[in-house]
Formats: C-alpha cells, sequence, structure tokens
C-alpha cells in the first residue's frame, strides 16, 4: 500500500508515489505550469500505471496545504479530499513550508523558508532540527514587507523557498541561501513527512488551505464595500 503526494502551492507542482521504504518516485506537472486542474489527475493516472499500481493500492493521500498559490491549493485540496473519501484513504495534510524546511541538507540544523506574499511582502517561517533531527516550526509563519525582513538579517540566516524566485537578488549577500534546486516544494518530500506521528490524519471534509491572507481580489472588494458603506 502508498503513499500519493500532491504538491501545487507553486506554478511547478509535483505527484509522487511513496512504498515508505525505497526514495519516493516523482513526477513534474511541468515547469512553470498555471494548467494544474487538467495536469493534476492525467500525471497521477500516468505515474500509477507505469508503476504497475491501480488506484486502490493506495493507502494514504498527502497534500501541501500551503501558504502558495489561493488556486493550486484548491485545487490540489479538493483532489486530495475527493480521493481521500472515494478510496477511503487516511489524508495527511502537509504545511508546504515544512516541506520545503525538510529537503535542507543534513549539516543544516535551521532554516527560514520564504515564500513570496506579493505587494512587496514575504510569507516567512523559522524551522530548527528536533533531537530527533526531524524539522519542527520555530514559531508562527509571518508576513513581512520584503525589505523589513531584508534589514532584520544578521547574516548567518540560511534562507530557502519559492520566495527566492524573486527576492534572491536582494537577499543573497544578507544570508546565506541554500541551492536554488532546494528552493521549491516537491510531492516526494510531502509523502516522506506523511509518515510522521506527529502529523495525524485529517478530516477530509474540515481540511482547508492554508491561505495566511485574503486575495488581493477578496481585499479589493471589502475595500469597495466599506468604501460604500460609508457614503
Amino acid at each position: 500500500m502508498c503513499t500519493l503526494g500532491l504538491e501545487t502551492s507553486t506554478r511547478r507542482g509535483s505527484v509522487a508515489i511513496w512504498n515508505g521504504e525505497d526514495p519516493p518516485l516523482e513526477r513534474s506537472l511541468g515547469a512553470q505550469s498555471q494548467k494544474h486542474a487538467t495536469t493534476l489527475f492525467q500525471v497521477m493516472d500516468e505515474l500509477l500505471k507505469e508503476n504497475g499500481l491501480k488506484p486502490n493500492d493506495l493507502a494514504v493521500i498527502a497534500v501541501s496545504i500551503g501558504p502558495g498559490s489561493f488556486t493550486g491549493l484548491r485545487i490540489s485540496v479538493v483532489a486530495a479530499k475527493t480521493l481521500a473519501y472515494t478510496l477511503g484513504c487516511d489524508l495527511k495534510a502537509i504545511d508546504t513550508f515544512l516541506a520545503v524546511a525538510h529537503q535542507s541538507p543534513a549539516e543544516i540544523s535551521a532554516v527560514t523558508v520564504l515564500g513570496d506574499a506579493q505587494r512587496g511582502d514575504l510569507f516567512a517561517g523559522d524551522f530548527v532540527r528536533d533531537g530527533s533531527g526531524l524539522w519542527q516550526p520555530n514559531g508562527k509563519i509571518r508576513i513581512e514587507a520584503a525589505e523589513d525582513f531584508k534589514n532584520s538579517l544578521q547574516g548567518d540566516e540560511n534562507l530557502t523557498g519559492p520566495g527566492l524566485a524573486r527576492y534572491s537578488s536582494q537577499l543573497e549577500s544578507h544570508a546565506r541561501l541554500l541551492d536554488e534546486s532546494l528552493h521549491q516544494p516537491r510531492a516526494s518530500a510531502v509523502c516522506e513527512l506523511s509518515a510522521r506521528n506527529d502529523l495525524p490524519s485529517v478530516d477530509c471534509w474540515s481540511l482547508q488551505p492554508l491561505y495566511l491572507r485574503k486575495s488581493s481580489a477578496e481585499e479589493k472588494w471589502e475595500q469597495k464595500q466599506a468604501e460604500s458603506s460609508s457614503e
């Protein structure tokens, strides 16, 4: 029985399957893909068939829940909930930034994961290894102005995450940036994290993406409504 991992929090989505022993088998949804809704199930089906598996061979559905792209997260979370319900699988919700931290080199004991929060802001989450070598959050993920975050750096921090796609040039002289190949969250990491005992199964009816902030469209709508009510 295998685990299926779904990761669509960024444009570079991926799907992976894992038997719990060998390294996960991963397939990209396509570089800079913006069509996760049309490619996710196609790629998942191809990956299963190529490895002689059927949907009923899946025991766990693990999904990256954010923070990340509003549309991308909705697609994978809905897909994961549907699969878990239909197949009777356990459902695991994996913090996207924890998945990124999990990909860090073994010699790294602390890392800050960055995401692009748009509007000149960053999502920033600090992670440290515990006594057993597992990554744990060191506080909540926060939203900071990119300029303020840069000015707060001491020079000895390790930085990673998809937010560096936009901000690496501004931050590279102020901290240590992990290799670019480690910045994007991957479905293989989502699979591996699903085996952690401190990350229990979740209810498929109540699971929601971790957005952290409202979309630009929602904020504009609320502003418009507030202006209308004050007239």
